[in-house]
Order: C-alpha cells, then structure tokens, then sequence
C-alpha cells in the first residue's frame, strides 16, 4: 500500500476513506506526533475548556496494556451509563 506525503495540518484534516490508506504499521518520528498534537491543541472545544490530555505511548508492551484498559472500560459503558445489554447497538 502506497504511503501519503501528508502534512501534519493534512493528515489531520482529512477524509476518513483517504486515511483508510495509510500505513498504520510504520513508525511515527516523534517530531510528527509532537508537530500533530500542536496543530490539534488549535481545536476549539466546548466553552473553550480545553480540558484535553494527551499521552503518546512509544512501548509496545505499554500500549497493549494500556489498550486493553480502554476495552474494558467501553466494553463496560453501557453498564455504567444504565443501558440494557440488548439495547446498544452493536
């Protein structure tokens, strides 16, 4: 699969079905994701809270982790939120 020679400013704001193409199995140098996180600090949020956190996980091991931590969590939502099982969508 072809890689994009996208800017920072273009990979994060463009279509879904353009970055269906890119290559998610190649590293990131650690500039790009700090110059990513910079241009998305730029996004406004509600009532200008600016209430984001960020962490860039570079180990494997700590991500996967770290990963599993957030299934479990979304997998649990609809408990936490009172929804019935057979009523989320899937």
């Amino acid at each position: 699969m072809p890689t994009l020679p996208l800017t920072p400013d273009q990979l994060l704001t463009t279509t879904r079905s353009v970055r269906k193409r890119l290559d998610l199995t190649r590293d990131v140098p650690i500039d790009l994701v700090r110059e990513c996180l910079e241009v998305a600090l730029q996004a406004p949020s509600g009532s200008n809270r600016q209430g984001w956190h960020w962490m860039v996980i570079t180990d494997e091991n700590s991500r996967r982790v770290i990963g599993n931590y957030y299934r479990q969590a979304v997998a649990s939502l609809p408990e936490v939120i009172g929804l019935r099982r057979d009523a989320v969508r899937r």
